[in-house]
């Protein structure tokens, strides 16, 4: 080879070394970047106290059934593709021994005939100079890492549907028993207004008036036990079993749930890695990186080295042994633009990880935030409504008193049963969203 060659050669791997460290430089400066655009601050925001929670025997066993349920089961397929990926990228930076075998029989005229026998082994060692194998292998070991932490991701959105779906059928149960209870008060308040009218001391006015409350009280029961069949069938379906099975075990009544996920962000820094969903990007943001450095490295020279052993039997016990070593230098000089095309195309999938790796914490950052608010705003409208229930039913014991002694009319105690029993459906609706709150205020932790 000529100097000049050789000089446009060695000009050609330098730039495409100085390439291949350029091509991961936008990503790496992206997450570098939104690292540190974390506001100091937020970590604050974020910080909500510590609670003591109920423990719900129910609801664990619901979240063993559903580790085998069908949801799972893609995100186990990815991770099997993703290992043996690695498998096969690991194997590129390994030695390759393979065997052969072959026997040739001549004839020659006169009717003699040969037979040689040829036995080979062939040692083929890679050298990875530049580094290409090993950038594909460590994308390969990244991309894995990826598809563990997005398995513990679904697993965890499927553990806080499941709870949703609890939740839900809870909170219709505890709006059953409510809308029950009611009715039971409300038929009670109708037999008192028919003897008061037996009496002389009631009008049909008022029978009239608590036999409407009666009816209206009646009519929100269906809906409510609709809910709770539909959360059933809900949570039956999540963990892929029959219709019905889980009548027995959710038959009891129990209280909703409640969850204890609020605990510190310590830090930006320690969430940004610990929170799956964002370190599965990070993972595939650092995987099309080395992607991209293994695709401007392949357009450099590819060296290995090849050791091969020859046994040719010959017949009469003659056998002549060979052995060579040859050392070969591949590189492709015009291909039409197909390895800068490859180059380019792993480059720009870089860029795209990087932005998604920005958004992807964006968006993580603005969900915990709105997770938090809600946890706290959940908190206060339960202590709220509980406060307002206590106050309802002291209102309708005082209404009762007041109609009995003749001091006031039977729809004061029709109105004031009614705020009641609106008092204690709302109480439900708020402790059933505030352990929603808590539930996905642990999923946007990355718990």
């Amino acid at each position: 080879m000529s100097r000049s060659r050789f000089g446009a050669l060695a000009s050609l791997m330098a730039v495409s070394l100085v390439l291949s460290g350029c091509a991961t430089a936008s990503g790496a400066q992206i997450e570098a970047e939104t690292r540190a655009s974390l506001p100091s601050a937020w970590q604050e925001a974020a910080r909500l106290p510590d609670v003591v929670t109920s423990q719900d025997a129910v609801l664990k066993e619901l979240f063993y059934r559903v580790q085998v349920g069908p949801d799972l089961a893609l995100a186990q397929s990815r991770l099997k593709e993703a290992e043996a990926r690695l498998m096969v990228a690991r194997a590129g930076l390994l030695p390759s021994l393979s065997l052969g075998g072959s026997q040739t029989r001549t004839e020659i005229d006169g009717g003699k005939a040969s037979l040689e026998k040829v036995g080979s082994a062939t040692l083929a060692i890679p050298l990875d100079v530049f580094g290409a194998n090993r950038a594909r292998a460590g994308a390969s070991k990244a991309r894995l890492q990826a598809a563990r932490l997005d398995a513990q991701r679904v697993a965890s959105a499927t553990r806080t549907n499941l709870a949703q779906l609890y939740i839900a059928y809870r909170a219709a149960q505890a709006q059953v028993a409510v809308t029950q209870a009611n009715l039971a008060s409300a038929e009670d308040s109708l037999s008192l207004a028919k003897a008061r009218q037996a009496a002389g001391l009631e009008t049909g006015l008022g029978v009239a008036q608590a036999t409407s409350n009666r009816d209206a009280i009646a009519a929100r029961l269906p809906s409510f036990l609709q809910a709770q069949t539909a959360a059933r069938l809900g949570l039956e379906a999540l963990i892929g079993d029959r219709p019905g099975s889980l009548a027995g075990l959710l038959q009891p009544i129990a209280p909703i749930p409640q969850l204890d996920s609020r605990q510190a962000v310590v830090a930006p820094q320690i969430w940004l890695d610990t929170r799956p969903d964002l370190v599965a990007a990070q993972q595939r943001l650092r995987a099309a990186g080395l992607d991209a450095r293994a695709a401007l490295r392949d357009r450099l020279p590819n060296l290995s080295i090849t050791a091969l052993g020859l046994e040719t039997d010959l017949g009469q016990g003659v056998s002549v042994p060979s052995n060579s070593v040859a050392g070969n230098v591949a590189m492709t000089l015009f291909d039409f633009g197909r390895l800068r095309g490859l180059a380019k195309a792993a480059g720009a999938q870089a860029e795209t990880e990087a932005l998604l790796y920005q958004q992807s914490v964006l968006q993580a950052m603005a969900d915990l935030e709105t997770q938090a608010s809600a946890v706290r705003q959940g908190e206060r409208s339960a202590q709220a409504q509980a406060a307002n229930v206590a106050s309802a039913a002291d209102q309708a014991r005082l209404a009762r008193v007041r109609y009995t002694s003749g001091l006031s009319g039977f729809l004061d105690v029709l109105t004031a049963e009614r705020a009641a029993y609106e008092a204690q459906s709302a109480e439900v609706t708020a402790k059933a969203e505030a352990a929603r709150a808590q539930f996905a205020f642990a999923l946007a932790l990355g718990l």
